[in-house]
């Protein structure tokens, strides 16, 4: 079992590091439970006592991943919510690119086969998911509300819940799987186009004209 060559770890991680990101590479190509310790060493043509030595085994491995995944995360979501010299349009439009690409690498079967085997961990992935984007989210409107481009009412809560809401389903085979084909057959592919669309659905009942002006 073997991933692309641009998903192997930079030797100039440490090795900890780069077992980490070979590891996670695997669980979300693959699904979590399909991957075994043997194929991480495979992958990193290391010993499995290297493993070993720095972590306990497999499930140690995916929570320090998902640490790792919400550290850069939020990293990234600061840099773009904090930055002063891009408008609230372009910090939208970089922020949603920022969620879809980070999550759209992620298989279907990677967020069911973790559910189904590690509960705990899964939970921990959608409670992040959540928090991120509503505080994220939040930030932006209010930041929106302040300039005067999102009405100041109790509409944007509801569109925030809506949106974090709708994601969360959209991502969900489960969900999905209770709709007739030729309804979801039209719904976008990636994470990216169906956030995108969403946020515009539900932006439009919460903007004012001047967002539409400038």
């Amino acid at each position: 079992m073997k991933v692309n060559d641009s998903s192997i770890p930079s030797p100039e991680l440490s090795t900890a590091d780069r077992i980490i990101e070979a590891a996670m590479a695997l669980f979300f190509r693959y699904g979590y439970s399909r991957v075994v310790v043997d194929d991480i060493v495979r992958e990193l043509a290391i010993s499995k006592k290297t493993v070993y030595n720095h972590f306990g085994g497999k499930s140690e491995i995916l929570n320090a991943g998902i640490d790792r995944f919400a550290r850069r995360f939020q990293q990234r979501a600061d840099e773009i919510v904090d930055n002063v010299d891009l408008s609230l349009r372009q910090k939208l439009n970089a922020y949603l690119q920022h969620i879809g690409e980070s999550f759209s690498r992620v298989s279907k079967d990677f967020w069911e086969d973790l559910k189904r085997s590690e509960p705990t961990a899964y939970r921990r992935t959608v409670d992040f998911r959540r928090d991120m984007q509503l505080r994220y989210l939040t930030q932006l409107v209010e930041e929106g509300v302040r300039v005067g481009y999102i009405r100041n009412d109790e509409s944007r809560n509801l569109a925030i819940i809506m949106f974090i809401s709708t994601v969360g389903q959209l991502t969900d085979a489960d969900f999905l799987g209770q709709f007739p084909d030729d309804i979801t057959r039209s719904i976008p592919a990636t994470t990216t186009e169906r956030i995108d669309q969403v946020l515009s659905i539900l932006l439009r009942g919460i903007l004012t004209d001047k967002f539409y002006q400038e």
